[in-house]
């Protein structure tokens, strides 16, 4: 069955898309608007908190869908090492497919600015879920749970700034770099 996106999805999706590729300040309403075809009217209807609201919800949901990626790759996967590699794998499409133009959303929340803090509280809440799924892996393995927190927020940190130096290059190298020693890790 092929549903069509309301306006509120379609918001969401809009601005998750442009954070990736301009960041939340330079996402204006006005190319919000257009590129997710939706009336101005929709924006206050469906977050009456205007843009910060959208983007606090666009940061969430980007999030989640961040987080299903992990939990599949979990599932998937017979070992942590599968999973980081995965991750990296995901990544490198998101750039090449986007010919490095498309970011981590959740970067882009995190680097929103004071003016925006519930943006960046949806950063912060987001890197720890996924800080979170990655340290119950480890612990499923065997791995102490402050050990485990402490790789999981290691793993994080690695793929985002490898992301960030990724995009900025514009090469994969360092998330190959990123994938190869992170499996080194976990193997120690």
């Amino acid at each position: 069955m092929n549903t069509v996106a309301g306006p509120r999805e379609r918001l969401i999706r809009s601005a998750i898309i442009m954070m990736r590729e301009h960041g939340v300040a330079a996402t204006g309403l006005t190319e919000l608007l257009a590129h997710s075809k939706t009336a101005r009217g929709s924006i206050y209807l469906h977050f009456p908190g205007g843009k910060n609201e959208l983007m606090e919800q666009a940061t969430l949901h980007a999030g989640q869908q961040i987080s299903a990626t992990i939990d599949a790759l979990v599932a998937a996967s017979s070992s942590p090492a599968q999973v980081v590699l995965g991750l990296v794998e995901v990544w490198k499409r998101v750039l090449d497919t986007s010919s490095f133009t498309a970011g981590c959303p959740i970067v882009a929340a995190a680097q929103s600015g004071a003016d925006s803090p519930a943006v960046q509280a949806a950063s912060a809440t987001v890197f720890a879920d996924w800080t979170r799924r990655l340290a119950d892996l480890l612990i499923s393995t065997g791995m102490d749970s402050a050990a485990a927190a402490s790789v999981g927020s290691v793993i994080v940190s690695t793929i985002q700034g490898a992301i960030i130096r990724g995009r900025s290059e514009k090469s994969l190298q360092p998330l190959d770099d990123a994938g190869i020693n992170l499996v080194k890790l976990l193997e120690l």
